[in-house]
């Protein structure tokens, strides 16, 4: 049985039955947990029940994300692992609402600090690295610029953002939680908060955006041992269907 946290826990002082929504920046939370093998495969609807003070019920949790760009991907199998990801949160009844990642190019400045061998990954080749150097030594003034394919996630701020305001203003939602420490959403939760809404953060890192603290009802990090005892079942049923979902083997 999931034992939520106190009011005092979660620095709240929620009414009696709030009713509460979780708003997942899937994107952020990964790249917080991406070095940390055994905190990927998380269920989001208990994580969300243990969040929030045990006045409260947890009526709806929102999950954004986006799919990784295969081109963007340093590790060629991690989307094909985020897909199963994404399926299987789906699976726990979690609501799913996906942008798009683009990988255009563009010309960016070439970063004047450090050594030519730094501004690269991989290090050029000697025979490179010194045709560089006579190069470019005769031109330093000039801004020296690279074609690069720049990843973006589209959609997924502006989406949580437009979906914690309308909840709100709708009426079905009372409390709200959102999971991220992307400072981007400071505008949102500002406009909720300052009509009267309660907005907590929790972020995914031990430390927590100024912008976000400024401004949310109360913020802080997620216990990192939570993330441990809130993780889906290595097989995850797909309801309706005979299939399950199976948690990667490099996130156990």
């Amino acid at each position: 049985m999931v034992t939520p946290l106190s009011n005092a826990e979660d620095g709240s002082e929620a009414p009696t039955r709030a009713n509460w929504f979780v708003y997942v920046d899937g994107l952020n939370f990964y790249a917080a947990v991406r070095s940390l093998p055994g905190k990927k495969w998380v269920d989001f609807r208990t994580l969300a029940a243990r969040l929030i003070p045990n006045a409260g019920t947890v009526s709806k949790v929102k999950y954004f994300t986006s799919q990784i760009s295969e081109k963007a991907a340093e590790d060629p199998d991690a989307p094909r692992r985020q897909r199963v990801l994404i399926r299987a949160v789906r699976a726990i009844g979690v609501e799913v609402l996906e942008g798009k990642f683009k990988v255009p190019d563009n010309w960016r400045t070439v970063s004047s600090v450090g050594n030519w061998e730094d501004r690269f990954r991989p290090p050029p080749l000697p025979a490179m690295l010194s045709g560089f150097s006579a190069h470019f030594a005769t031109h330093e003034a000039r801004p020296w610029k690279a074609r690069v394919e720049l990843p973006q996630e589209k959609f997924t701020d502006v989406a949580i953002a437009s979906h914690l305001l309308r909840d709100f203003y709708q009426g079905i939602c009372s409390r709200a939680i959102v999971l991220s420490n992307d400072s981007d959403l400071r505008p949102a939760i500002e406009l909720a908060v300052a009509d009267g809404h309660h907005v907590g953060v929790f972020s995914p890192v031990n430390t927590v955006s100024r912008d976000l603290a400024k401004v949310a009802s109360w913020a802080k990090s997620i216990r990192p041992e939570l993330l441990e005892q809130c993780q889906m079942p290595d097989e995850v049923r797909v309801p309706g269907s005979s299939r399950t979902l199976s948690r990667p083997a490099v996130w156990k």
